[in-house]
């Protein structure tokens, strides 16, 4: 999961621009899409929330559905309403935070192999949080196994990131607190977005959909957006640990 002419370039930096204005005008369409949530009420040390950027990542996008349902749930449209509500639940704890995607649509073009437009994929969303100076990277995915009775949220790092790790496991404590039953760690995993990333990050995969109880739950807004309530009070606990530190 990790990385273009000159005009590709201008494209990139314009639409990061666009993206930070309308975030930090009160947070995209994620106040009208998934707006029924008053953001939570955390407080950070005075001036440690304007230090740092979060990229919010969500995963695949376009003609890459990612993980379905068996009742058709589709792993991208899942994420992204994850996404954009904790996009704004730390936007509005004045924390600058980008989006990679505030639609349907993919990061690659669309010329080359399959494996070619998915390596461009990653390394466009890496490099996107590489340019906003991101001082965390937090990608959302959903799951999916063969055997339909695995769930739980679960939270990734990168194997010897020890801040990568710190920022999991504060993630996932707040998983396993907030979406029970969950007894699930948070993990060491090799992948490409991990490995490329210069910065603490990881990857949480907000449940299985290949779980009919817990795609249903993921349907459902007032759900995700629990989801990432619980994500944002792991990224604010990881914030605050690391001012001590």
């Amino acid at each position: 999961m990790a990385f273009f002419a000159a005009v590709r370039v201008r494209v990139l930096v314009a639409g990061l621009a666009l993206l930070l204005v309308v975030l930090a005008a009160g947070g995209w369409g994620a106040r009208q899409v998934l707006g029924r949530r008053a953001a939570p009420a955390v407080a950070l040390p005075p001036g440690l929330a304007a230090r740092h950027t979060v990229v919010v990542d969500p995963g695949h996008g376009g003609p890459d559905p990612g993980a379905v349902g068996a009742a058709g749930t589709l792993e991208k449209d899942v994420v992204l309403a994850v996404a954009q509500e904790l996009a704004r639940y730390l936007t509005q704890a004045g924390i600058r935070t980008l989006l990679t995607r505030t639609e349907d649509r993919r990061l690659a073009e669309e010329a080359g192999s399959l494996k070619h437009r998915q390596v461009e994929d990653l390394n466009r969303r890496a490099r996107l949080a590489q340019e906003a100076g991101a001082t965390l990277l937090v990608s959302i995915h959903a799951n999916a196994f063969p055997s339909p009775r695995w769930s739980g949220a679960q939270t990734f790092y990168q194997e010897g990131e020890a801040e990568s790790r710190r920022l999991a496991e504060a993630i996932q404590a707040q998983l396993v607190r907030r979406l029970p039953p969950n007894r699930r760690q948070a993990r060491p995993a090799d992948y490409r977005l991990l490995r490329e990333a210069e910065m603490p990050a990881v990857i949480v995969e907000v449940g299985f959909l290949s779980n009919p109880e817990e795609e249903r739950k993921l349907r459902d807004r007032a759900y995700q957006g629990r989801v990432a309530e619980a994500i944002f009070h792991g990224i604010m606990d990881y914030l605050s640990a690391s001012a001590g530190r």
